[in-house]
């Protein structure tokens, strides 16, 4: 069946807004966008018109650790500022501990998120499988996350690695938490395979400060926890730097957090042309700060958002991350802002036909209820949960 749905704002994303547009679909995809006007008299079965309503793509959350959703609690404790290890040392002990949580399944999480309006989700866990069976409606990607610094941490991520087929998606948790020669042997299974490469990046100055120095709040947990054998050396440079040196950043290298970051690192990312996914509610509830999105854009990066987990963040709302971005630099424009949340999400993931809507995408979108307002502005700044639904 070939219907048109119309509604008072259609926002391609890729294109600028529709004032009274339209979209028409059969089962399967988007098969024209445009003003109402010009498309009303194409051949449909079925017209449907939406009041009040934009009609949109549906978001992509570009970072995930729904395997901590059991944990949710933890993210709604107060956080010492920038006590990262800390943060981590508890996470550890729950994990480790008999009681795994009483949050949310990583598979009820999942389901909240489509329903709030993602349709395009990257998850990353430290198990082989994903934690959860796939939401209907939602495109769920799963990658495994390794870790290993030392030299015997190192040997087990080998061999974790050889251990499976070249289809299965590894990658590495961040230049902190792992050695050059795993860092180097994910990456290069990924290139080979053509797989994404999403890595944790100066998400705190701890992270910096021990990569430069090999001291700080990261050296004293690594031995506190036994891991530290004084292999590894610290490059004595800032993680961009180290990750080109080690001839790590390319287009499918995602970038997560990215706050600490100076603007030779900033320009670094966009020669290389990596990608950038930013976790503003993560980053403000433990008090690491802020990520540069102006200067990103300034250069050419186009970040996208995502949420973490809920063991770093209250909620996993695309909307309040676009919020709390727009909270924190009040100078982005909205429109740019919904763009991160959609389309520069699915880019980063390598998902052409998600993130917008033009010819040729893939369905369902969004119809979200609005009230009159600037659609952007309405979509970014308006804190009220949203009424949405999928066509």
């Amino acid at each position: 069946m070939i219907t048109l749905h119309r509604a008072p704002w259609v926002l391609p994303i890729s294109s600028p807004a529709l004032a009274d547009g339209a979209v028409i679909v059969d089962e399967e995809r988007i098969l024209a966008v445009g003003p109402y006007a010009d498309l009303r008299l194409e051949g449909h079965d079925l017209a449907l018109d939406h009041e009040a309503r934009i009609l949109m793509p549906g978001l992509v959350n570009g970072h995930c650790h729904l395997e901590l959703s059991p944990f949710a609690h933890l993210g709604r404790q107060p956080v010492v500022p920038a006590a990262m290890t800390a943060w981590i040392a508890d996470l550890l002990a729950l994990r480790a501990g008999e009681d795994q949580g009483h949050g949310p399944t990583p598979g009820a999480a999942l389901a909240a998120l489509q329903a709030d309006g993602v349709g395009l989700v990257l998850d990353i866990g430290n198990a082989l499988l994903p934690p959860t069976g796939p939401a209907e409606g939602v495109d769920l990607h799963y990658v495994t996350e390794l870790l290993g610094l030392s030299e015997q941490g190192t040997k087990e991520g080998l061999q974790t690695l050889d251990a499976h087929a070249a289809g299965h998606h590894f990658t590495c948790h961040a230049p902190y938490s792992t050695s050059r020669s795993l860092l180097q042997a994910v990456k290069k299974r990924a290139r080979l395979a053509g797989q994404l490469y999403p890595i944790h990046v100066a998400e705190s100055r701890d992270e910096v400060e021990f990569l430069q120095s090999g001291q700080g709040p990261f050296r004293t947990f690594l031995e506190e926890r036994g891991v530290w054998d004084g292999t590894f050396t610290p490059p004595a440079t800032g993680p961009v730097h180290y990750l080109a040196h080690l001839d790590l950043l390319d287009h499918q290298t995602l970038c997560v957090h990215a706050v600490h970051l100076g603007e030779d690192e900033i320009q670094m990312l966009a020669a290389k042309k990596a990608k950038v996914c930013l976790c503003p509610g993560s980053n403000r509830f433990l008090g690491v700060g802020r990520a540069q999105p102006e200067k990103m854009l300034a250069v050419g990066i186009r970040p996208c958002l995502g949420t973490d987990s809920l063991a770093s963040n209250p909620q996993l709302s695309m909307w309040r991350e676009m919020a709390i971005l727009a909270q924190d630099h009040p100078g982005l424009p909205a429109e740019t802002i919904v763009a991160m949340a959609t389309r520069y999400g699915a880019e980063a993931l390598g998902q052409s036909r998600q993130g917008h809507l033009q010819k040729g995408s893939c369905r369902p979108f969004l119809a979200v209820a609005y009230g009159g307002a600037d659609p952007f502005e309405f979509l970014v700044r308006d804190l009220a949960p949203k009424e949405l639904r999928w066509l």
